[in-house]
């Protein structure tokens, strides 16, 4: 989907990162609005380095191929490695990851009937291993074989493997250990052959070492945030070097990087099929993207008293978190905080379009400026952020549309008053065979599923809607497509139809059958008055 932000858009979003660092919550920050791998928008604050709260000799304010640490994003390239190396047969992620690293296997248990730990429970954040965001930060230079001995001691445990969320670094490391023993090679260099290089991220890399000269002079200096005041709070901070620990948080990237791995991510939920190229699919099949972007676990919150603990869903898939806004839709994303950066990518589900924020201390505000941005971005052009709409299946409409015109034109004499007699819809057809009923002598037989005459009789239907057109002051002729007042797509086989009345409304909810030559399965008919004094008929279905 093309997207095309106007100058009004782009300094607002502007202005919510140039004010971070005024008031001195960043030290810089380089940010960026992307869809489809193409940065829109781009734009930076601050300085690279800070020395005593004013601009270090030879620093620059930070930009798109500004070099920046973005820490736990890396996490979403481990959970794409390990789902490669699933769909490829190499594992399972139901298998215990002490199949695979032997030391795992002394990590110990939460109780004596403890299920294995797997590797899916360490991509959920289900492992049940105690929160290690400030420990495990400073771990990165830890070798693999002195990982194999950390474990090997033994972890504390602080739930089941399965149940609950704990958001654990030390589960990732797991799974690039993982990665090591199935392939023979570093996660490292399993990730750089599988998706750093073929997506052509060049300034996207795990260590300095790695760098040519002209990548470090573009590499932002990470910063501590001490006691001091406004930008004397600043304070360099040192580079490990990399180790095991580099699976959870070792990157480093630039915002157009970024935008190149959220856009592989993102296409599975904007394209169809047909949309998605050969190349794309050898990297990651869009099932498995699609995999990660799924809540496969709640992140727990405390329940507050006002309930505002209700305000959106979010949980975690795969290296992803996954939430749902109430204005915003369905969003993606993970941030990244390290000694001296934070960090985040964001994008809506539905269309792509994605705000990327690389900042150059530590737990920098990236979160919240990110979504302040992509509410600046539906405040001045809803129409970029709103996902595509659903449309109902051709067999659903034409379903719709044969419904409403029986309940413009049925009568309530002659319609059967009785219910079918349970059975199967084997049984039904085999009955209607012996009793010589044919879908020539009903017609309605080819639009109802054999369920419908089995749980509400057509005479029934018929008092329904005539209850149900009394309360919202409408007529028969009233029931056409044409003349609703809105049509909710809840799904391509399921659909509310609405009608305005002078004194209520008429709710008609149909659902197909899961079928592939799918017919009605549920027709309800719903009358309520403005003043909600009167109500006739169920509640839709699913509401």
């Amino acid at each position: 989907m093309a997207h095309e932000l106007t100058q009004e858009t782009i300094d607002a979003v502007a202005a919510i990162f140039d004010k971070a660092v005024a008031e001195h919550r960043m030290a810089g920050v380089a940010w960026g609005i992307a869809s489809g791998g193409e940065v829109l928008a781009s734009g930076g604050a601050g300085s690279s380095a800070l020395v005593a709260g004013e601009r270090a000799e030879g620093a620059f304010t930070p930009r798109v191929d500004s070099i920046s640490r973005i820490a736990s994003m890396t996490k979403s390239f481990t959970a794409a490695t390990i789902l490669a190396l699933r769909d490829e047969g190499k594992l399972r992620l139901d298998d215990p990851i002490a199949t695979y690293v032997p030391a795992a296997a002394h990590i110990g248990s939460f109780s004596e009937d403890s299920p294995a730990l797997t590797l899916r429970h360490a991509l959920t954040m289900s492992a049940g291993f105690v929160t290690d965001n400030p420990w495990g930060d400073r771990q990165e230079s830890m070798s693999t074989d002195e990982f194999d001995e950390y474990i090997a001691g033994g972890l504390s445990l602080i739930a089941e493997p399965g149940c609950g969320f704990e958001y654990s670094n030390t589960g990732f490391v797991l799974l690039g250990r993982v990665i090591d023993e199935v392939t023979g090679v570093s996660f490292r260099d399993e990730i750089r052959r599988r998706f750093i290089d073929p997506l052509g991220m060049k300034d996207t890399v795990f260590s300095l070492a790695e760098m040519t000269d002209d990548q470090r002079s573009r590499v932002l200096t990470g910063h501590r945030v001490g006691d001091g005041e406004g930008a004397t709070r600043f304070e360099e901070v040192d580079f490990d070097t990399p180790g095991a620990f580099g699976a959870m948080a070792g990157l480093f990237s630039t915002v157009a990087d970024v935008a190149k791995w959220t856009a592989f991510l993102a296409e599975v939920g904007v394209h169809g099929a047909d949309g998605i190229s050969d190349d794309s699919r050898a990297m990651l099949s869009p099932a498995s993207r699609r995999e990660m972007q799924e809540i496969h676990r709640i992140q727990e919150w405390p329940v507050l008293e006002d309930g505002n603990g209700f305000g959106r869903v979010r949980g975690y898939g795969y290296g992803l978190v996954v939430e749902k806004f109430p204005k915003l839709g369905d969003v993606v994303s993970h941030s990244g905080g390290y000694p001296g950066y934070g960090s985040y990518m964001v994008w809506l589900r539905g269309t792509g379009l994605t705000v990327i924020a690389l900042a150059n201390s530590k737990y920098a505000p990236a979160i919240p400026c990110s979504l302040d941005a992509l509410e600046a971005i539906r405040t001045h052009q809803a129409e970029l952020v709103e996902a595509p709409k659903r449309e109902l299946a051709p067999t659903t409409r034409d379903a719709l549309e044969k419904a409403l015109a029986w309940l413009r034109d049925v009568e309530l004499e002659g319609q059967p008053t009785t219910l079918v007699p349970s059975g199967s819809a084997r049984t039904v057809l085999a009955n209607r065979a012996e009793q010589g009923v044919s879908e020539e002598s009903d017609p309605l037989l080819a639009l109802f599923a054999t369920n419908m005459d089995q749980d509400v009789s057509r005479a029934e239907r018929v008092r329904l809607r005539d209850a149900a057109l009394r309360i919202a002051g409408l007529g028969r002729a009233d029931l056409t497509l044409e003349k609703a007042a809105s049509l909710k797509v809840l799904s391509p086989f399921q659909a509310v139809c609405t009608f305005e009345g002078e004194s209520g409304k008429v709710l008609i909810d149909l659902l197909m059958d899961p079928r592939k030559n799918s017919q009605i399965q549920a027709l309800n008919i719903k009358g309520e008055s403005k003043d909600k004094g009167e109500a006739s008929g169920a509640a839709p279905i699913g509401i």
